[in-house]
């Protein structure tokens, strides 16, 4: 139906005037097939004057006042004042020290990366950073903390894809990265490797699984949790490899590659940051890379699919995430900072000698991974059968 007005004389147009507002009302006739539910039925807008009455035809109203013109410019000075402070609060960032809340023990690969970046970051942002771990649970409890925090850019957490494992996996803990979190950037990525005791028996994989096989419940592996990554390459590994292994959980990585170290386990799967340093020691041997094809991170080291183990190829990467809802401006402004200054060639040979191959992303990247990374993980889980209780 269109409805046309001309003037302020026709028939079924009425002007109504109350003190300092003016208001004008069109009358349509009524519509007998629309009485019942909706009769005496009336709808008012405060701002403007509407109302329906079906019974008696649809009169529609439309007024402007000085109260009605008052509260428009206030709610436009409001969202322009919020705007700016938006702004401001965008240039003025950081304005305190920043706190990194990592969700693993000290040691582990995740916190070696997070004070490598910290580092950067603390010069980036010209504000000191804070790398504060919080381990157990497979993550959660730190994931648990970030999720919580203000969420004015001083509190962001460091993590890798082994703290969104979890979750897949169990009931209990579970986030949704794209409510829960604000996605910052991806900062890097590593493959895991395969390492043993410097003093084992073990050469190379081959000895690894020929060991395994005429020695059945012997060999064990560490794992910093049950459910996270290191956990699940292992099992994915030895279900490629047709061997078995008992399974010893730790609270986070760190600790359970201080049992490798001590000769405890015999093997767990890591990250070159993680181990870079035992084995240039001699107190960690590397037997293979979860990868295609070799790593000019550890070109030393062979892939697994050299060793006929081509499905084991598993990698991990290490991001910047803050609590929800944080402001576009202060995301866009880390996500730059950090990008702009891992260019730099000191940063990247300093990174690829530590086992770290520094790739930064955008947030939206970032935000398009974490949703790819639910999807292949529970692939992975149903097609090796995995229990977190192995």
């Amino acid at each position: 139906m269109e409805l046309t007005m001309t003037n302020a004389t026709h028939p079924r147009l009425k002007q109504q005037t109350n003190g300092d507002s003016c208001a004008y009302s069109w009358r349509i006739p009524p519509c007998p097939q629309e009485k019942s539910s909706l009769r005496d039925g009336v709808l008012k807008w405060t701002s403007t004057l509407l109302s329906l009455d079906f019974a008696n035809g649809i009169e529609i109203g439309f007024g402007i006042g000085i109260g009605f013109v008052t509260r428009l410019i206030l709610s436009l000075g409001l969202a322009l004042t919020l705007a700016i402070s938006n702004m401001a609060h965008a240039a003025d960032y950081p304005s305190k020290p920043i706190r990194w809340v990592v969700p693993t023990a000290p040691g582990a690969g995740t916190d070696f990366t997070a004070r490598k970046f910290a580092l950067i970051a603390s010069e980036a942002l010209h504000q000191s950073v804070i790398v504060d771990n919080r381990s157990g649970g497979s993550g959660m409890i730190g994931l648990d903390i970030i999720a919580s925090s203000l969420a004015d850019g001083h509190t962001l957490g460091f993590i890798s894809v082994s703290q969104f494992i979890d979750a897949i996996l169990t009931q209990k803990f579970v986030f949704d990265a794209s409510k829960d979190f604000t996605p910052i950037a991806v900062l890097a990525s590593t493959p895991l490797v395969i390492v043993t005791n410097s003093n084992s028996n073990f050469k190379t994989i081959r000895d690894l699984i020929n060991y395994a096989k005429s020695h059945p419940n012997e060999l064990s592996y560490s794992s910093g949790g049950s459910g996270g990554l290191t956990h699940l390459a292992m099992e994915v590994f030895l279900a490629q490899a047709g061997i078995k292994a008992i399974h010893i959980p730790y609270k986070g990585s760190g600790p359970a590659l201080v049992d490798l170290l001590a000769a405890r386990v015999q093997l767990t799967f890591s990250t070159p940051p993680a181990v870079m340093q035992h084995i240039k020691a001699d107190h960690l041997r590397a037997l293979g890379l979860a990868t295609k094809q070799r790593s000019p991170l550890m070109p030393d080291v062979p892939s697994l699919a050299e060793e006929g183990l081509a499905g084991v190829v598993i990698s991990t990467w290490y991001g910047l995430i803050g609590p929800a809802n944080m402001n576009a401006e202060i995301v866009q402004k880390i996500a730059q900072s950090m990008a702009q200054s891992s260019l730099a060639k000191p940063v990247q040979e300093s990174m690829l000698a530590s086992g770290i191959d520094a790739q930064v992303s955008t947030p939206e990247e970032f935000a398009k991974l974490l949703s790819f990374e639910k999807t292949q993980w529970l692939d992975v889980v149903r097609k090796i059968d995995f229990s977190r209780d192995r």
